[in-house]
């Protein structure tokens, strides 16, 4: 693994180990208080009701060192111990094996046309695996178990994007495999018209039933198969997520689904592109962590102008996932902007 810069200013630094060893004050001989992502006070609000940090491509980080590829700076271990909640993944569907005789071996046992479907085919990659492959999605998966096993009050949400269209017996197996399955939330509501007003559980319930882990996926969800892979556009929409370099003020609308009927949950995605025009076709591309720094995108001060130009358009709604590149540069604004939207201090 190969080493990642430290965050370049103090304050964010003291916000975000500040966020690891948070408590609630106790009366001398009283029980301890109950804590869901590390506040008493987030306990009895539903999981709608709360705001989380999320990471876009949270696996998209060095190595390899190209630019044009990356997302982020930091492992999923280090976003996890920095407070992170909530994570963008892609599976991509790649070949189990490299070698000519594997492949001619892999050809012959499951046939010259028919797809792999074997656990180490799902892998972590951004529209192919070609420039950069964070290997199979179980591997990541057990990363985040081991944290889920040692904090046993934190919510985590998975916000996946199925590139390659598994279905849901494709993917249960890495689930399983990692354990995350026991952590896995499975509603009991059924499906309704408006595509809103379900009774999602408090984060203090979700904690009780060891119910912690929230899975959504954007393509092929089928939870009459796998009850806890969730279909992302019932429940979720987000706000334009296709923003070009340099951005004087980020859009509020909603960009997905584009039926324009609210759901439950709202990504606000606040990041950037840059963009190049090659014969009429638009290439995006993520800028770099000296761009984000330059125009000040992940500062608290440029967060809170976005969530307060978007309160006009969604009025009283929770901004439920406050997405960033580069999270870990500026001043910890992530977090700063999730604390206000839940309403505690940092």
């Amino acid at each position: 693994m190969k080493l990642y810069r430290i965050f370049p200013n103090i304050l964010a630094f003291a916000i975000i180990q500040s966020r690891v060893a948070l408590a609630s004050p106790e009366q001398p001989g009283s029980p301890p208080a109950q804590l869901c992502n590390g506040h008493a006070e987030l306990c009895s609000r539903a999981y709608t009701n709360v705001s989380f940090a999320c990471t876009h491509n949270a696996y998209s980080y060095a190595p390899p060192n190209d630019p044009l590829v990356l997302n982020q700076q930091r492992t999923i271990q280090q976003q996890l111990d920095d407070g992170i909640r909530a994570f963008m993944l892609d599976v991509v569907r790649t070949k189990q094996s490299e070698s000519l005789i594997d492949k001619l071996t892999s050809l012959i046992t499951r046939g010259l046309f028919r797809k792999d479907t074997s656990i180490d085919s799902v892998h972590l990659c951004h529209e192919s695996c070609l420039l950069i492959d964070k290997g199979p999605l179980i591997d990541t998966l057990k990363v985040v178990k081991t944290f889920m096993d040692q904090n046993p009050t934190e919510i985590i949400t998975f916000i996946i994007e199925n590139v390659s269209g598994f279905t849901p017996e494709e993917l249960r197996p890495s689930f399983e495999q990692a354990g995350l399955d026991e952590y896995a939330y499975t509603p009991e509501f059924a499906p309704r018209s408006s595509h809103s007003g379900y009774p999602w559980p408090t984060l203090g319930d979700m904690i009780k039933n060891n119910q912690r882990l929230v899975v959504f996926i954007d393509d092929k969800a089928d939870t009459s198969v796998v009850p806890y892979i969730l279909p992302e556009w019932e429940h979720v929409v987000e706000i334009p997520y296709d923003n070009v370099n340099p951005v004087e003020s980020f859009p509020c609308s909603q960009d997905r689904p584009r039926d324009g009927i609210p759901r439950d949950l709202l990504v606000l995605n606040h990041f950037v592109y840059n963009r190049a025009t090659i014969v009429g076709k638009n290439i995006d591309s993520p800028i770099s962590p000296s761009q984000v720094k330059k125009h000040g995108y992940n500062t608290f001060a440029s967060l809170s102008t976005h969530l307060d130009t978007c309160k006009q358009t969604w009025s009283q709604r929770v901004f439920n996932f406050i997405t960033l590149d580069y999270y870990d540069i500026g001043d910890g604004g992530i977090f700063q902007a999730v604390d206000k939207v839940n309403g505690l201090s940092s």
